[in-house]
This record gives structure tokens, C-alpha cells and sequence, in this order.
């Protein structure tokens, strides 16, 4: 059992297999309880090579492997420094025949399933808190540890590069992608480069939060955590909050820092997202017809 192995020395009272709330997810989530704590568990359920479209995607544009969980040290480090929202602790990342398992700190709150009819405080600490996080200034795009990085002169031709491979093996098959990837190309050859870059999660979500109703209690899922343009977080919660949730996060936002432009990024942004499945195999009209709402 993992779990011999992981506590050697603390008698295991009790291990809890934990659910985001939904089908798929990547990681698996464990709340371990020994004599001594309460202890939060993670693992990828990624064996092979990184194959579908997400991940496979995130690996090619910023070097992130989500069965590398040592990368979480200078991800939890870095966001706990800059950030209101509180980062879990990473105890250790051990071994177990060459699988990786991160040990963190349990966190206090809920799982939050929705942004949408929350109360605004919690939605303007969320966007103080992410303000918080884009505080932190890079000059490259890759991955958090910058074993994988390049230029930010470079981004928008190595997204371009990015976003054919992924036409290619993915959607081969779909016309209207093979018409918008021409468009977005045409677009990103004359679109200025991210003058910086920060701590961007790519795949954000609601569940990756915990809260206790008034204000996000903690960020609890930052394995698709990289280092790019703050624009990406912001094309991803389009898709996740609606205009009351968005007014509220900006408010709380603006607090920190004034909000990025999003008019000449929004659509190649938008089709990258959509390429990497996102939120899913959305039709593709209906995603890029998405409401605006920074």
C-alpha cells in the first residue's frame, strides 16, 4: 500500500480518496489521516508521455510534465510570497516505483463548483488575490522551474508553431479549425509580444479554489501552473464567470493592478484554449462567440 510507504513512520488512521466533482480529472487526490495530521495527497494519473490535447499542448508550449510534481516546490514557494489566497504547504514529493506523489498541507474551506451567484466578496478576493500573483514579473515563457523556456519576443511564433501541431493531431478532420488556425497565424505575425510575463494557471477553474462563502480560502490544484502572458488567465475566466461574477473580480482586481488589454489577443488567445480543450470539446462557433466581459 502507497501509504507505508509515503507515512514509514505514522500510523495511518484513515484515507480518503478525494473528487473534484467531476469525470476525468487528472490528478488523483487523497486525504490521508494519521495519528499525527491530516495530510493532503497528491499523484498524476498520467503513466505515458503526455498525449491528449491539454496536456500534450501545455508540454509543448511550456515544458510542463503534470507527473513532475517536484516542479510544485518553486510553484507553491513563489505564489505563497505574492499572494492573499492561501497556497497549501508542499511537505515533500517522494518516489514510489517512479511514480511521484506530493505531500501537502490541508487547507480549511469547500470546493467551489461555480463562480457564478457567489458573494462578491469572495469574487473580489479571488481577483485580488490573482492580482496578487500577476504581481510577480517574468521575462520569459515556459515553465515555472525555466527548464523549458524562450524568448517573450519568441511567444507568439512558437504559439503559432504550437497551435498547428495541435490542428494537426487533433482536429485534422474539422474544416472550420483549419480556417480559424489561418486566420489566428495571419493575426499573431502582427500582434506586439507580451512586454512580460507571470504565474498563469492554465486550466483555471472554480473547483481548483476552496472557500468558506465570504473569501477563497485557499488554491489547492496548481500543477498547470506556468509562466506566461497574465492575458491567458484572463481569456480562461471569461469562460468561467459571468458579468456580475466578472464586475466583482474586477473590482477586487483593481485593487492591485490595472487590467491587462485584451482586444488584439482575445481571438488567437481564445482558438489556443480552445485547442487545448479547456473547458472541453466545446463546438467551436459557440466558443469563440463567447460573451466578453474584461
Amino acid at each position: 500500500m502507497f501509504s507505508k510507504k509515503l507515512f514509514p513512520n505514522e500510523s495511518i488512521i484513515e484515507i480518503q480518496e478525494l473528487s473534484p466533482g467531476y469525470e476525468d480529472h487528472a490528478s488523483d487526490v487523497w486525504l490521508v489521516k494519521t495519528t499525527d495530521r491530516e495530510v493532503i495527497v497528491r499523484s498524476s494519473k498520467m503513466v505515458d508521455e503526455p498525449s491528449n490535447a491539454f496536456w500534450w499542448g501545455c508540454h509543448n508550449l511550456f515544458g510542463i510534465d503534470p507527473r513532475r510534481l517536484t516542479e510544485l516546490n518553486i510553484i507553491h514557494q513563489t505564489l505563497s510570497k505574492q499572494t492573499q489566497i492561501p497556497i497549501p504547504t508542499l511537505f515533500d514529493v517522494k518516489k514510489i516505483d517512479e511514480k511521484e506523489f506530493a505531500l501537502l498541507e490541508k487547507i480549511q474551506g469547500a470546493t467551489i463548483h461555480s463562480f457564478i451567484d457567489q458573494h462578491p466578496s469572495m469574487m473580489k478576493s479571488l481577483g485580488a488575490g490573482l492580482a496578487g500573483i500577476h504581481s510577480i514579473k517574468r521575462d520569459y515563457i515556459g515553465s515555472p522551474s525555466r527548464t523549458f523556456h524562450v524568448s517573450l519576443d519568441q511567444f507568439h511564433s512558437h504559439v503559432t508553431e504550437t497551435m498547428s501541431q495541435l490542428v494537426f493531431r487533433f482536429y485534422d478532420d474539422k474544416k472550420d479549425f483549419k480556417e480559424l488556425l489561418h486566420t489566428t497565424r495571419t493575426q499573431l505575425q502582427h500582434i506586439s509580444h507580451p512586454e512580460s510575463s507571470t504565474f498563469v494557471l492554465v486550466d483555471i477553474d472554480p473547483t481548483q479554489f476552496l472557500s468558506d462563502g465570504n473569501t477563497i480560502t485557499g488554491l489547492v490544484d496548481t500543477e498547470a501552473y506556468v509562466v506566461a502572458p497574465r492575458e491567458l488567465d484572463f481569456v480562461g475566466l471569461e469562460y468561467v464567470l459571468d458579468e456580475p461574477s466578472a464586475a466583482a473580480f474586477k473590482e477586487g482586481y483593481q485593487t492591485v493592478l490595472e487590467l491587462p488589454q485584451l482586444e488584439h489577443v482575445r481571438i488567437p488567445y481564445r482558438f489556443l484554449y480552445r485547442l487545448l480543450s479547456v473547458q472541453g470539446n466545446v463546438e467551436l462557433e459557440t466558443w469563440m462567440n463567447r460573451k466578453i466581459l474584461f
